[in-house]
């Protein structure tokens, strides 16, 4: 079954705080992870932060979000990540 309406994305997770930043929250409502739109020598791109450790720059929000989702997600998996990737 094909299903042409709106779909569910990470994007609707991430709280905006102060202009250009967005956290997650984790499974205890913690704040899990953050996303900052920087301004670089390539143009603008978004840092992306797991508990600390950058997990890399994205140039989309929805890039962002989903990379920090799937982190979020991957760290409550055994095995350390999705289907144990």
């Amino acid at each position: 079954m094909h299903d042409d309406g709106p779909r569910w994305h990470p994007q609707l997770l991430a709280r905006e705080g102060p202009p250009a930043h967005w956290v997650m929250l984790g499974p205890r409502n913690e704040q899990a992870g953050a996303i900052d739109l920087r301004r670089t020598d390539d143009g603008p791109r978004y840092r992306v932060e797991h508990r600390g450790e950058l997990l890399g720059w994205a140039i989309s929000l929805k890039v962002a979000t989903e990379r920090l989702h799937r982190a979020i997600i991957s760290e409550s998996v055994p095995g350390g990540g999705i289907n144990g990737r």
